[in-house]
């Protein structure tokens, strides 16, 4: 009874993962941009048009840390430009940080994800991007 006992204490231990681990979970994997939207202050939303490129980018965020975003160009879209850094993640506010200090609030529900960042300049809004989960 001893042993069971110590078994089933030892397997409840070493499968909590550390805090951050659990934090980071729902966003680390690579994600697939599907659409991009815009809400102004008036209320109204509109599309953004996205291009055959633009729905080829993917963007990796990985657990430890490193991200991975990359962009295609070309007719074929078949040129791809790799930019690689670190990111933060703030559980408490939502907010991933990407490498040039840009701040999104994230939101992620099973296999898709948004991002939503204030956009600042002649017309204000919010910009949100959606992505799905492909690995």
């Amino acid at each position: 009874m001893k042993n069971k006992l110590l078994i089933l204490l030892s397997i409840v231990l070493l499968s909590c993962g550390t805090n951050e681990d659990n934090i980071q979970s729902g966003i680390i994997g690579k994600w697939n941009k599907t659409k991009e939207t815009k809400e102004f202050s008036n209320g109204t939303t509109e599309n953004v048009s996205l291009l055959n490129c633009d729905l080829k980018e993917t963007l990796e965020l990985k657990s430890n840390l490193e991200v991975i975003l990359i962009r295609y160009s070309g007719t074929d879209c078949n040129q791809a430009n790799t930019s690689e850094g670190v990111y933060s993640y703030n559980e408490s506010s939502n907010e991933l940080t990407l490498p040039g200090n840009n701040k999104q609030v994230v939101e992620v529900n099973g296999n898709e994800m948004t991002f939503k960042l204030t956009v600042t300049g002649l017309n204000n809004y919010i910009k949100t991007i959606y992505f799905t989960r492909i690995e």
